[in-house]
């Protein structure tokens, strides 16, 4: 299967659940059998066990100690990307080795995960999408694709292709949303990428925001969240020469921006880590426009770039590209000013977004 095939459920709703459940049967006896060998893989990707969970895929760069580790059984989850062997990822030890069970819940691994979302509109729980085995290929030198099991409910599939650069370190992914249903949905591709704590966001503001300040703090009245564009106060957010700048590791902070800027960028340690998305000037980002949002407190850091809403016919997919890259540092940044300073080490956006000087 590649991410190009079409899957249709049947037309007939009342057959329509227990088919699904012996797609999903027949979808986790093809993950668990899957066949490939560390002797049949392509240079620069290896299978090995990491911390608690077994055949594991590792891209390896060759000529930078850059290394990246997916976990096909844990929802095709990135837990790894690290230079010098320094991870920038977030890894829950609690839930290392951890599956998805009989029982749908989160069980919070960290690392980088691309879900289904819908502009704020709430969702079925669908874990089997994010946390659930995936089928994996590694057909090509230091890339590795992997599928999803179809969401009946959501009705799409999602899968994923990594890329690392052997050169470079700099690793490329691929995201595809795939309508597997009889019918349109239109939904967005979310990326949460959870980091170590403690750190500097760097985030290039819009100069024609739909936000008075250029960014927005997420509030909650009602039971109901919303983002406040007017008056975002928080002592931890300075804004310098058109860049946000967030001192992460104090308390919980949500916050978002319509950024056109196609990158957000984090320093931590000696390592500044940029992931580079592809942004649609014309795109439906919903009712709060935001393009980008993140979340911090005193464990973590979550970089999270959305695509656009897709309104996606049967049969039909659409991708949401990035690109990461770990650029190392001479030494520590402390102080916001510093921070804003590290821009000017991060190269233009691939996608053609303008950057912020």
């Amino acid at each position: 299967m590649t991410p190009n095939d079409n899957i249709r459920l049947p037309a007939q709703s009342k057959s329509r659940p227990r088919l699904c459940r012996i797609a999903l049967a027949l979808w986790l006896g093809v993950a668990a059998a899957h066949s490939q060998t560390n002797t049949s893989l392509p240079a620069g990707v290896e299978l090995r066990n990491y911390t608690g969970w077994v055949n594991c895929l590792f891209l390896n760069a060759t000529e930078i100690p850059v290394q990246a580790v997916v976990v096909p059984a844990a929802g095709g989850r990135l837990v790894h990307y690290s230079l010098n062997g320094t991870n920038i990822l977030l890894e829950n030890s609690a839930s290392q080795g951890a599956t998805l069970g009989l029982k749908n819940e989160n069980l919070f691994f960290g690392g980088y995960q691309c879900d289904a979302a819908a502009g704020g509109r709430d969702l079925p729980d669908h874990w089997q999408l994010s946390e659930g085995p995936q089928r994996w290929q590694a057909n090509a030198d230091f890339s590795v694709k992997l599928f999803s099991a179809p969401d009946p409910r959501l009705g799409v599939a999602l899968d994923k292709q990594f890329v690392l650069a052997g050169d470079t370190g700099e690793l490329g992914l691929t995201q595809w949303m795939r309508n597997i249903s009889d019918h349109p949905v239109k939904y967005c591709l979310a990326d949460r990428t959870l980091c170590k704590a403690g750190g500097f966001v760097l985030l290039p503001l819009n100069k024609k925001s739909r936000f008075k300040a250029g960014w927005a703090r997420a509030r909650e009245a009602g039971g109901k969240l919303y983002y406040d564009g007017d008056r975002p106060v928080s002592a931890d957010v300075s804004v310098l020469g058109g860049v946000l700048v967030a001192q992460t590791g104090g308390d919980a902070t949500r916050l978002g921006a319509d950024s056109d800027g196609e990158w957000i960028a984090y320093a931590r340690g000696r390592l500044l880590f940029v992931k580079y998305y592809l942004y649609s000037a014309a795109g439906d980002y919903g009712q709060a426009g935001i393009s980008v949002e993140v979340y911090f407190d005193r464990r973590v850091t979550e970089l999270n770039p959305f695509s656009p809403e897709i309104s996606l016919p049967p049969n039909t997919s659409f991708i949401f590209p990035e690109k990461w890259a770990l650029i190392p540092l001479d030494k520590e940044v402390t102080t916001p000013e510093e921070a804003r300073r590290l821009v000017q080490k991060i190269p233009p956006p691939p996608f053609g977004g303008a950057n912020t000087r």
